[in-house]
């Protein structure tokens, strides 16, 4: 019977750890848990010696300061970001994240963080072939692009006669560009502009302008009903912060 009654006790005691962490709990642990993919420079990624970087680094450290909480980032990905958001693995989705419809009416997301839209980042040798959505979607163009975010989506609802190649992640994408076994990856504009100007002559932007439609913004996500947390953070974007780290990231807002 003790036993039973212990095992019962545990189980209970598991069930309460997995609820979602309000405001007070976060500030009770003195920790903010951030989600990022890790994928998305300049906003979220892996530099050279692997250590995490970009805009949205920086500014989660500076919200977890203003909080007076450290940060502990946590590793996603692109495909499970909402799920693990909603399984409490994080408090706070960054890195990259676009507003859309479906994340507005199941999850909790902060005041607009910078402009965005997708364009076509393309390898130099072919991009002034492809300056428009009509030359890319040819069957001897090849489009690279991992699965799970809004680019696949993007490509899945307008790619008809262009070949689609199937990546593991966003590197891939980059990389088949690179290696020149793929033509263009549709990505974000904050995306396009930092490769173009990172590696000139090897990636470069096809379409200058966001495609029709899809002007959007990236924004932060947290679960619905963290309605303290999610005041917190847009209060706390109506300082200096947001504009200051976008200047020194040489991000357009």
């Amino acid at each position: 019977m003790k036993f039973k009654l212990l095992v019962g006790t545990a189980l209970i005691l598991s069930c309460l750890q997995v609820q979602a962490r309000t405001m007070d709990a976060i500030q009770q642990s003195g920790t903010l848990k951030v989600g990022v993919p890790g994928d998305y420079a300049p906003l979220a990624y892996r530099n050279a010696s692997g250590a995490l970087e970009g805009y949205d680094i920086d500014m989660a450290n500076a919200l977890g300061k203003s909080l007076n909480l450290k940060v502990d980032f946590v590793i996603t990905s692109w495909p499970t970001l909402s799920d693990d958001l909603a399984a409490d693995k994080f408090d706070i989705a960054m890195g990259g994240v676009t507003e859309t419809a479906k994340r507005k009416a199941e999850f909790g997301l902060t005041k607009p963080i910078v402009a965005n839209g997708k364009i076509a980042l393309a390898s130099c040798s072919v991009a002034k072939e492809l300056p428009d959505l009509e030359k890319i979607d040819q069957p001897k163009v090849k489009v690279v692009v991992n699965p799970g975010g809004t680019n696949q989506t993007f490509v899945d609802s307008h790619i008809k006669k262009a070949q689609i190649i199937r990546v593991k992640d966003n590197f891939d994408n980059l990389q088949a560009l690179r290696d020149k076994t793929a033509d263009i990856m549709v990505t974000d504009l904050i995306e396009g502009d930092y490769y173009q100007n990172k590696e000139p002559n090897v990636l470069c932007m096809a379409t200058e302008k966001p495609f029709s439609g899809t002007e959007s913004h990236k924004v932060y996500m947290v679960k619905k009903d963290n309605t303290k947390l999610l005041e917190s953070i847009n209060t706390w974007l109506q300082g200096e912060t947001k504009s200051q780290l976008a200047k020194q990231w040489k991000i357009r807002e």
